[in-house]
């Protein structure tokens, strides 16, 4: 079925503006443009728009979305279970803040008594701690990364998160022409791995490996990847999986 601009854009819920500024920018093209220049769109066109808002309602941004949805071997499936596992989260969490809604309402009124700590029910959490508790569950590692990461200043946190950056991209490759198999990429893989021994959990080969498959798979790190360079999440897996390889214990 073909969908002329405006019929997409009111089955979505955009403006045809909003439509043609993705066409514009590469994000959403026309399947095709007819001889007096009309916009046709088609089912794929419709599920790639559908993408588009799925991930904007996660708050990311249009470039980032792009490169998300461009990358080689993007699974629309993986996606869409994986948008639905975040808005699960999103969920619970919202219904926790309306909670506190609530109560605060009431107690203002005089009908209920709130301890302290109740007024921040809802807040006390981020959502990738949640995420990562919900990956990993309570393992040691993710204990000990916890405690570890508790214990920094903030001078020191934005120096390990400096470092952390400055590795990366020395993994990603600095050029087109870099190989996962490089020995500057491989050195850094190397210092990476010290870099999470160093200052997070004590951290296997084995562990190491499945990071790299996370890197992959969640578009929220992905993308950071591919800002980097184009399949840079692909490249620094295959890196990942060579210095695992080449270090089994």
């Amino acid at each position: 079925m073909a969908y002329s601009i405006k019929q997409l854009a009111d089955l979505a819920g955009v403006s045809t503006r909003t439509m043609r500024y993705y066409d514009q920018i590469g994000l959403l093209k026309p399947a095709r443009v007819g001889s007096n220049g009309y916009r046709y769109y088609d089912q794929a066109s419709l599920l790639r728009l559908q993408q588009i808002l799925f991930f904007r309602e996660l708050d990311f941004a249009l470039d980032d979305i792009q490169l998300i949805l461009n990358r080689p071997g993007f699974s629309l499936l993986d996606a869409l279970q994986k948008h639905r596992s975040s808005l699960h989260g999103r969920l619970k969490r919202l219904e926790r803040l309306i909670g506190t809604i609530n109560q605060t309402i009431l107690t203002i009124k005089g009908e209920k008594d709130m301890q302290p700590q109740q007024y921040f029910t809802g807040f006390d959490e981020s959502q990738y701690e949640q995420e990562a508790r919900q990956r990993w569950g309570e393992t040691p590692a993710y204990a000990e990364s916890k405690k570890r990461w508790a214990s920094y200043t903030q001078a020191e946190k934005e120096a390990i998160q400096a470092e952390g950056g400055c590795l990366t991209l020395r993994m990603v490759g600095s050029s087109a022409a870099a190989r996962p198999d490089d020995a500057d990429v491989q050195t850094a893989v190397g210092e990476y791995y010290a870099y999470i021994n160093k200052y997070f959990y004590t951290c296997d080969v084995q562990f190491l490996r499945k990071l790299a498959d996370m890197w992959v798979e969640d578009a929220r790190f992905a993308v950071n990847y591919e800002r980097i360079r184009e399949g840079g999440a692909s490249f620094l897996k295959e890196a990942v999986k060579i210095f695992c390889d080449l270090n089994q214990e």
